[in-house]
This record gives structure tokens, sequence and C-alpha cells, in this order.
């Protein structure tokens, strides 16, 4: 499990004068892409590389976000104003540094190309991305003067927009995949021995769920968010295993974990699931009882 409260902590952190909020506010949304959203895996496989830029690259290429940010900026009137505030003054003033990254979504530098330091419409979601980084890197390279009126317009820019993206967005998806204790005692052992349950925010509603359910939810939810631990539906799956491993003596409770598990699992394609998920197991349950029905 990776702690990941210090991506809300850093958010939390930016309540003083923009340079600062600006570089904690960065600090959340890297902690978002290393901790949360991406692997150094996942980056590596991408890129041949875990730098820092591959990580923006990536983001840049990610679809999903392309799609939330224009979902955002056009339901939020105040925001997308003051999008267009920052274009307009990009436009009139590029930045000067980054060149070759601007209007690039390539894991590779390349010189050469037009309209660098700008932003061409409130929808270029991967060069402001690309403003945010660049002014990241001004402000923790020393480049950026607090006593600059330039300078401190750009931060203000960065840290407004970014912020509100983080608010709106980042923070809603992690809070779509959060769950809470409904009971606190003794609560993990509780709840992976199936007696207790978890309160879970799902496409702006909430419900409760067991671990049982958990087990058969769609990849796509996950990693989730357990107290403020993210955690991989192969967690899941080690815990259940452990637990099933512990009752494998007792023949009677192990044939009802199994039902159990089995019950809450949605139709034939669920079942052939439960084979994948208990490989390194199903030869000792079938050694206890028999046929699994899966």
């Amino acid at each position: 499990m990776t702690d990941i409260s210090l991506i809300r902590n850093w958010h939390e952190k930016a309540k003083e004068d923009y340079f600062s909020r600006y570089v904690f506010e960065y600090l959340a949304f890297e902690a978002f892409l290393k901790k949360y959203k991406y692997s150094k895996q996942d980056i590596e496989v991408a890129s041949g590389n875990t730098k820092e830029r591959s990580y923006i690259q990536h983001f840049k290429n990610d679809e999903t976000y392309q799609a939330r940010w224009t979902a955002f900026i056009n339901g939020e009137p105040d925001y997308k104003e003051r999008l267009i505030d920052l274009i307009n003054y990009l436009q009139r003033e590029p930045m000067t540094t980054g060149n070759g990254w601007w209007n690039n979504a390539s894991y590779h530098h390349r010189a050469g190309l037009d309209n660098q330091g700008k932003i061409a419409d409130e929808n270029d979601f991967m060069n402001v991305v690309e403003f945010w980084y660049e002014v990241r890197n001004n402000l923790f390279h020393a480049d950026k003067n607090p006593d600059d009126k330039r300078d401190e317009k750009l931060v203000t820019f960065a840290y407004q927009t970014l912020s509100s993206f983080i608010e709106n967005v980042l923070l809603q998806e992690m809070d779509s995949k959060s769950f809470t204790p409904a009971m606190w005692e003794d609560f993990e052992h509780r709840f992976f021995a199936q007696g207790s349950e978890v309160v879970m925010g799902v496409n702006g509603s909430k419900g409760v769920a067991t671990a049982y359910e958990l087990l058969f939810w769609d990849d796509s939810n996950y990693p989730v968010i357990f107290l403020n631990k993210k955690i991989e539906k192969s967690y899941i799956i080690d815990k259940m295993s452990f637990n099933l491993t512990n009752l494998s003596g007792d023949e009677y409770l192990l044939r009802k974990e199994w039902e159990n598990i089995k019950r809450r699992a949605n139709g034939a394609n669920d079942l052939k699931k439960l084979r994948v998920y208990f490989k390194d197991i199903i030869p000792l349950l079938e050694d206890a009882l028999g046929d699994l029905g899966i």
C-alpha cells in the first residue's frame, strides 16, 4: 500500500502568497502523478526512462484527462474566463523557457516547433500542462523573482488554473474511489474477515460494500483509497487468499467462506475470474472441497 495523504496535504498547504501557493500546489500535482496515477513501470514502458519530464508527457497524452479538462472548463465560466486571460497574455508575451516541449506530446525534445511558449485556446490541454511545468521549473530553479511583475503574474495564473483543476478534477477522482470504515474497531481484520463494510463513493453517489463485493468490482475502478492508502485489487485478493488458507483446516468454515465469495459473483464470467484470482491456492481448495463450482 502507498500512503497518498500528501496529495491532499500539499493542496491544503497552498494558502500563502502565490509563489508559496504554487510550490505546494505543484507538489500536490506531482504526488498525484507519481504516487497515485502512474507507476514507474508505466512511465518506463512508455518513455524508456522515469524522468520527471516523462511523467508530464504521459499526462499530456492521457485522453481521460483531456476529456475531463474540456468538461471542467465548459462547466466553469469563471475558470474559463481566467484561462482565456492567460491565453491572451501568453499570445502577447510568450514564455521563453521549454522550447521544444510546447506543442509536443512525444517523449522526446523536438527543436523547431512553432508557437512555443503559448497556449492556443482553452481546449489546448497539452500546452496548459506544459505551462504548469515550465512555471514549476522556473520556480524550483530560482528563475522567478517575487518582485518581478511578469513573474508574479505568471505564477498567479499557474496557481489559479492548477489549483482549480486539482480541486475539481483530480481530488474528485480520488474521492470517487475512496472508501472509509463504517465501523472502526480492528477494522482491517474485520473487513477482510467479512465482518465490516466500507462506505464508498462511486460516480458521485455513496454506497456500502463488503470485501466480497470489492473483489468483483471492475478493474477500471482500481486503485481504491482506503484510509489514505492506495490499494490495488491484488491486495484484496492476497488478503482473501490468506483468509481462505487459514480456514483450510476446517472444511465447514472453508466451504462456507468459499460459497459466500461465489454468491457475490455476477454470472459465469465472474465465477471464472475466481480461478485466476486464487490460482495460487486453487490446488489447496480443490483438495479440501473437491469441485469448486468455477
